[in-house]
């Protein structure tokens, strides 16, 4: 499947082998981002275009966790205002989800289950929004209804701040989180900048990612506005030395007066431990660990080098939800990640993720194309080296003309008395068919 934004329905080629009038099961999951909701519009909106081939879209509450607790909304009888509301605001309208399915030769009722759901509501199609670990859930999915004669099409729909989905050119989400953070790092070197004679000399700003560092490179951004800003970037992907990063912090502040960070979460020393982990959720199936602390380990190591006032900042949830800072570029790739799904169903794909796909860079124009989930599960997308200096404490040329491709136009946003109108919208569940189950205890029914 290739698909461009500018795509006419009316051209599609239907595969011949389609089943008439099956419904749509939806379902975001992990991190959500500024743009996830694009998605999902984007998926009711297209399956709106083909009544004869889809029946209702039903959207899961809290991804596969409201697959498997029969917790749905039937996104079909949203009204056109709500579905337009979608297009701007931030979350996940129907909730995401960090669960993922056990496997199934640990917890086979899981799969069971979401058999009996997918026949009882006759879902043909199962549309799953979210990063890697959602794919590995898709890809379960897709496999055992395939061997349980079960006809569905499962299909992923891209989606992470992080940009570590392989196979794309990038991942719809990440061009946003990007803009935000190199806005909030402009600002906050402003800032600096009128303020390092008499006050702060060092600030760093800690960025998501886990252990890839895309996001932190959106702090070279700041040379677009302070061509000379004294930026010291701190990817995931290369291990932190004390003793290089404090004669490059000397260096800086002897050339400018101030230095400026960005750092990832995921930093590691050159013994390959994490700087910081906020905390370890331990599940049956293994460990889950949440970074976070890596920009206070940084202050705390300048703060002592330098015996000077210093800043730290966190943004978290503020970089992934930034409805105000949207890219224009990423919300129409999310838009375009969800309406490639759709289309991808219709062509008779199976199993497959469409990607974004650059036909060119400058300006940025691109497609969807689909790789097989199998192939994109389990990959992470890693900042290659040349997106780097030689130093590996700042970003190339090319890195820095790849960030400024993703994030270019603004989205319009409409304000009420004063703050953004992104409320959230009022959901009604849909009637329950079969005896409940909780996911959380991995009921067996």
């Amino acid at each position: 499947m290739s698909f461009s934004s500018s795509f006419d329905p009316s051209t599609l080629e239907v595969a011949t082998n389609l089943p008439k009038s099956k419904n749509i099961m939806y379902g975001q999951a992990g991190g959500v981002t500024a743009v996830i909701n694009a998605s999902a519009a984007a998926v009711i909106e297209t399956a709106k275009q083909f009544p004869q081939y889809f029946g209702d879209c039903f959207a899961a509450i809290n991804g596969i966790q409201g697959v498997l607790e029969e917790n749905f909304v039937n996104a079909s009888q949203m009204s056109d205002e709500e579905i337009a509301h979608m297009h701007s605001i931030p979350g996940a309208v129907f909730g995401a989800c960090r669960f993922d399915l056990d496997p199934l030769e640990h917890n086979p009722t899981q799969y069971a289950r979401i058999l009996d759901i997918f026949k009882a509501y006759d879902i043909g199609y199962f549309f799953y929004n979210g990063g890697n670990g959602s794919m590995v859930t898709a890809l379960k999915v897709a496999e055992y209804c395939q061997s349980n004669g079960h006809d569905v099409r499962c299909i992923g729909v891209a989606k992470t701040i992080d940009n570590d989905l392989a196979l794309s050119y990038c991942s719809p989400g990440f061009g946003s989180a990007a803009k935000y953070l190199a806005t909030s790092f402009i600002e906050a070197g402003m800032d600096v900048l009128a303020m390092h004679k008499t006050s702060t000399k060092f600030f760093v700003m800690e960025a998501m990612g886990r252990d890839v560092g895309w996001l932190s490179l959106a702090g070279s951004l700041i040379k677009e506005v302070i061509p000379n800003a004294p930026v010291i970037i701190l990817p995931a992907e290369k291990a932190f030395n004390k003793e290089k990063f404090l004669a490059k912090v000397d260096e800086k502040i002897a050339q400018q007066g101030y230095c400026l960070c960005m750092a990832s979460e995921g930093l590691r020393d050159e013994s390959g431990n994490y700087l910081a982990i906020a905390g370890v959720e331990h599940t049956d199936e293994g460990d889950y660990t949440q970074l976070g602390g890596a920009g206070r380990v940084i202050a705390d190591i300048a703060s002592a080098h330098l015996d000077c006032k210093i800043h730290c900042a966190v943004p978290d949830y503020l970089q992934r939800s930034a409805s105000h800072c949207v890219s224009a570029t990423d919300w129409q790739m999310a838009y375009d990640a969800g309406k490639a799904a759709v289309i991808a169903a219709l062509q008779g794909e199976h199993g497959t993720l469409p990607v974004v796909s650059a036909t060119s860079e400058s300006p940025l124009e691109w497609t969807m194309q689909s790789v097989d989930l199998e192939k994109v599960a389990n990959l992470e997308y890693r900042v290659p080296d040349d997106f780097l200096t030689e130093d590996a404490m700042d970003v190339s040329d090319k890195g820095h003309q790849y960030l400024l491709s993703v994030i270019q136009g603004e989205r319009p946003l409409s304000f009420q008395n004063g703050l953004p109108s992104i409320s959230p919208i009022a959901l009604t569940l849909c009637d329950k068919r079969l005896k409940s189950f909780d996911a959380s205890k991995n009921s067996h029914y």
